[in-house]
């Protein structure tokens, strides 16, 4: 074997090693971004589930320690920045529980559990006059652009967006969560499975 030949044979042996060494190099910071989003990390017999952990942790604490409650804005617009499509997500989840509670304190035995239960919540929220036009409105439009992001393919969401979608998610939550209702207004169960 000459000099040569021996330069190409070390060069064969070792390029596969190198490029995973540069590889993982580069790819350094990227990936310490994205170790704290893992939820399930398993190496040899260690098996963690950090999302359902954390979770329960904190329910506890924040019983015990209320103000380690955190608002429900600061959450959603920390998520944004790795991950707009759930921080989206997230603030039509607030929107639909701020509904729903609106809804079955003014309506008794309304069914949601449909195929159709965004539109349907919007329009008991409209029957029931919960919201001027304008607002129903605006529920429909974020019910929608929510639907976009979570049924269409390959959509994503940029952060500017995310965020003003989340304002204005939250401003309708504060709306619904303001709203008194009365017993006057309520429709019969009848009514609403009519609709």
């Amino acid at each position: 074997m000459n000099h040569m030949q021996f330069i190409i044979e070390l060069a064969d042996k070792l390029a596969w090693p190198l490029v995973a060494l540069v590889a993982l190099v580069m790819l350094k910071r990227p990936l310490e971004d994205l170790l704290p989003l893992a939820k399930r990390l398993k190496y040899k017999d260690l098996e963690v589930e950090f999302g359902q952990v954390l979770q329960a942790v904190s329910r506890d604490a924040a019983g015990v320690f209320p103000e380690l409650e955190q608002d429900r804005r600061s959450r959603l617009i920390a998520t944004v920045k790795h991950l707009p499509n759930a921080a989206v997500l997230e603030a039509w989840d607030e929107v639909d529980n701020a509904a729903e509670t609106l809804i079955r304190q003014q309506v008794s035995e309304v069914d949601l559990a449909v195929d159709t239960r965004y539109k349907t919540m919007g329009t008991i929220l409209a029957r029931q006059a919960l919201l001027d036009t304008k607002k129903v409105k605006l529920f429909h439009e974020l019910r929608q652009l929510r639907n976009k992001v979570a049924h269409a393919e390959n959509f994503t969401v940029g952060p500017a967006e995310a965020v003003q979608y989340i304002e204005l998610c939250l401003k309708l939550v504060d709306h619904l969560n303001a709203v008194h209702p009365t017993d006057s207004n309520a429709d019969s169960p009848s009514q609403i499975r009519s609709a």
